[in-house]
């Protein structure tokens, strides 16, 4: 067995079915051990930063871990934004980075960087393989630490000349599951307890609820509790969206937002797998001093070490932590809430879901543009649950988070990181993922152009039903308000010039529309849905698009 097959064999026994890469003449024995496979299927993308976005979103997709493969310098420092995006993500990635043969190293050779030292601040883990009988080793353990406690990616050297080595040694490969961490009797009475004690108890769940496929666990939790239920920063898909307890996803607007009501006046915040970021602490004031906080996941650094601590920090599996305590709860005097209580979290419920109904019959703006609220009626009445929905950095997402409900796990792709380019690549991952459902990919005009060469990719994979809906105003737009506020009247830097997205789609072998009224968006959105190719509606937005929680419009 060569070290090219091993390295394959790791992937393929860990039943991963795509592997993204950019190729490169470091890793060329390696990319050559895919020869013929189907299963695992090397990808070619047409930039780093889409084959690791890609990678990233197939993991969040599958619950897997990601593979992308790309070549040292250049290659690594495009790949850059999809190692931020699975480090603050918790991703599980496994990344191989070509190298300069070991012979040359560090001599600033062709394209020669230091790998470790450039990806360790991104990563879990940086090593350079650097003899060819440890492969095995160093491979596996790889895949063990991308995934053990707070996942992330992990960067793999691999100089030249270890990539085309004969690796003497033929150890056993075993598909190894990594334990979850167990919450302890203890710390299961305590959580208990202080349930018990609470009368205004609030949920918020994020990735770790979805890692281990935990939200019918949650939904039961959240019921046997009667607490609101709150998503964190771009984990809107964790628990049901229509749910009676659902009160809403964690985001910027949510600081200012009558929507967070529940949540600021909640006397015990049960912290379920989320980090606490900036947006699901509501800019770092919540929970307060006055709050008690119950926080649950699978890292220590997560749980114990968040901004303002936590009064019980319980490093363990979600899933099992919740039905731990909801066993031990049936044994308590867990009472029921008032109804005065009961009352309060309908009447906030009916509220969320009167705030989120996108109206009926918005055909345009005052000033003749677009009204995204009138697109977003359309989109929702159009799509199902089981549509797989990404997200890419803007303004134009604003309207996506108030408007849209997801009701099936595993079915929203957003970075954390405010990432643009992200939605196309991620779509074509989750389209590979859940080839039984629509891949919609919402983008500005200034991400989409980031990444966009990756429509061929999504041509070449024949991936129909993958349709990216560009909301286009010729502008950075979240920096151009930013920008306004900061410095009103003196617009720099942030105009661009236009682009004919529809006409880019056409000649790589998509389809593409064009929309510039209401009217015209139902119909193309439908015709994109379903002919037979990857497709592109370019939505001319107006620039001066009024916020999506501005209701005086």
């Amino acid at each position: 067995m060569t070290v090219a097959e091993a390295i394959f064999k790791a992937i393929k026994i860990r039943k991963i079915d795509y592997v993204f890469c950019v190729p490169g003449e470091s890793f060329l024995a390696t990319m050559d051990s895919f020869y013929g496979s189907v299963k695992p299927l090397l990808i070619s993308a047409r930039h780093e930063e889409g084959a690791g976005i890609m990678a990233e979103a197939y993991a969040k997709a599958t619950s897997k871990t990601g593979v992308c493969m790309v070549t040292r310098g250049p290659g690594l420092t495009h790949l850059s934004i999809a190692l931020h995006t699975a480090k603050q993500d918790s991703t599980p990635l496994v990344v191989f980075v070509g190298q300069v043969p070991t012979q040359i190293r560090h001599r600033e050779a062709f394209q020669e960087l230091d790998v470790v030292e450039v990806t360790r601040p991104m990563t879990k883990w940086a090593v350079e393989l650097n003899r060819a009988d440890r492969v095995t080793e160093i491979v596996d353990k790889a895949f063990h630490i991308a995934n053990s406690g707070r996942p992330g990616p992990v960067v793999i050297s691999l100089p030249e000349d270890i990539d085309r080595s004969a690796y003497a040694k033929h150890s056993a490969w075993r598909e190894a599951t990594v334990g979850a961490p167990s919450a302890s009797t203890k710390g299961v009475e305590i959580a208990a307890a202080m349930i018990e004690e609470a009368e205004r108890p609030c949920i918020v769940a994020g990735e770790g609820v979805l890692r281990v496929k935990a939200t019918d666990k949650l939904v039961h939790f959240a019921e046997c509790l009667e607490a609101p239920v709150f998503t964190g920063w771009r984990r809107f898909d964790t628990f049901p969206n229509m749910h009676p307890l659902y009160m809403g996803g964690l985001h910027l607007s949510s600081i200012s937002n009558d929507l967070s009501e529940p949540l600021k006046r909640a006397d015990l915040i049960i912290v379920l797998g989320a980090r606490l970021d900036e947006f699901t602490t509501l800019g770092y004031s919540s929970p307060s001093m006055e709050q008690k906080l119950i926080h649950i996941d699978e890292s220590p650094e997560d749980t114990g070490g968040s901004w303002i601590g936590a009064d019980l920090a319980l490093v363990a599996d979600a899933g099992e932590a919740m039905v731990k305590i909801e066993e031990a709860l049936k044994h308590s005097k867990l009472p029921k809430s008032s109804k005065a209580r009961q009352t309060e979290i309908v009447v906030w419920h009916e509220h969320f879901t009167r705030r989120t109904t996108p109206r009926s019959g918005r055909i345009g703006l005052k000033d003749g543009t677009i009204d995204l609220e009138g697109i977003y009626h359309d989109i929702v009445n159009i799509l199902d649950d089981e549509a797989s929905t990404t997200c890419d950095a803007g303004d134009f997402g604003g309207w996506l988070i108030r408007y849209y409900k997801w009701n099936r796990p595993h079915t929203f792709f957003g970075p954390t990181t405010g990432a643009m380019g992200y939605a196309l690549p991620a779509a074509i991952a989750a389209k590979l993922a859940r080839p039984q459902a629509p891949a919609i990919a919402f983008a500005g005009d200034g991400g989409f152009a980031m990444t966009m060469s990756e429509l061929e990719t999504a041509v070449r994979m024949n991936l129909d039903g993958l349709v990216v809906l560009v909301f286009n105003n010729n502008n950075y737009g979240t920096i151009s308000r930013h920008q306004n506020r900061e410095f009103p009247g003196r617009p720099v830097g942030t105009g661009l010039g236009t682009i004919d997205f529809s006409a880019i789609a056409k000649a790589m072998g998509a389809e593409g529309f064009k929309v510039s009224k209401n009217v015209e968006f139902s119909e193309a959105f439908n015709a994109a849905l379903n002919v037979g190719c990857p497709a592109v509606i370019d939505i001319t937005v107006g620039g001066n698009s009024l916020d999506p929680w501005d209701d005086n419009n």
